[in-house]
């Protein structure tokens, strides 16, 4: 066999990940418990979010690698996941080669009722998942709340903006209430974590530009608002409470 081609076969077999699918498999002892509940404004429950979960060993330096995918469900119309599955032994306790990881795919949902991880305008960087990297114990539950809240849109006037030189900017930035349960927020007054959007999206383009930056409906929102002023980056913090049905208008001068 020519020397080129067997060592492109080599490399090929070294960089292929394997994937097992026990998506099927039914528990029926020493079982582990994956459950939570996706929720919105009020405990409602958000009913379609799909949720995998997936046990994943590295291959090394050339890649590949395995891929055990263990759970494949959704959200019911409470909200609710909730899946005992078995955990091999060798996916066991803080020796085991891999890691457990949990995805969720909220891509089901209407973009324009709720805010989503992908909100196909700004971003949202808190990442709906989990990463675990030991399991000691069978008899164990493990899952969150997450929290989508509904969206709404407030606008801005960004007034008077004048770059000095290559680079200045003048734009808004949201802040809010998404994704995982947490206890207790130091930004915001929430149980949950923090989503933003911005960051180069609602951005002055003119002397004067009204912008319609998204924001969490019934919830306490922090508005950034961002300058480069010659250079010189500065940010301004607002709290402001969107209601339902609301009407804000700010407006803000470079």
């Amino acid at each position: 066999m020519n020397k080129f081609i067997l060592i492109l076969l080599i490399m090929s077999l070294y960089g292929c990940s394997i994937i097992d699918d026990d998506t099927n498999n039914v528990c029926s002892s020493d079982c582990t418990t994956l459950q939570g509940r996706f929720i919105t404004q009020n405990n409602v429950g958000i009913k379609g979010v799909k949720v995998i979960l997936k046990y994943r060993t590295s291959g090394g330096a050339l890649g590949g690698g395995s891929t055990r995918l263990i759970v494949d469900t959704q959200t019911d119309e409470n909200g609710n996941f909730y899946k005992e599955f078995y955990i091999n032994n060798d996916e066991l306790g803080a020796t085991a080669n891999g890691y457990f990881k949990i995805e969720y795919d909220d891509t089901n949902l209407d973009v324009n009722k709720y805010i989503l991880s992908d909100n196909q305008i700004g971003n949202t960087t808190q990442p709906l998942g989990q990463a675990i990297y030991s399991i000691n114990t069978r008899d164990t539950i493990i899952g969150n709340t997450y929290y989508l809240p509904k969206k709404s849109h407030i606008a801005v006037n960004l007034n008077n903006f004048v770059p000095i030189q290559d680079g200045d900017y003048f734009e808004v930035r949201t802040r809010y209430p998404f994704g995982a349960y947490i206890g207790n927020n130091d930004l915001l007054d929430t149980e949950y974590s923090t989503g933003f959007s911005g960051w180069g999206t609602f951005q002055a383009s003119e002397l004067n530009s009204q912008l319609n930056p998204f924001v969490a409906e019934n919830e306490e929102n922090i508005i950034r608002i961002a300058r480069r002023r010659n250079g010189v980056n500065t940010v301004e913090d607002f709290t402001v409470f969107v209601p339902s049905d609301n009407s804000i208008e700010l407006t803000y001068e470079y």
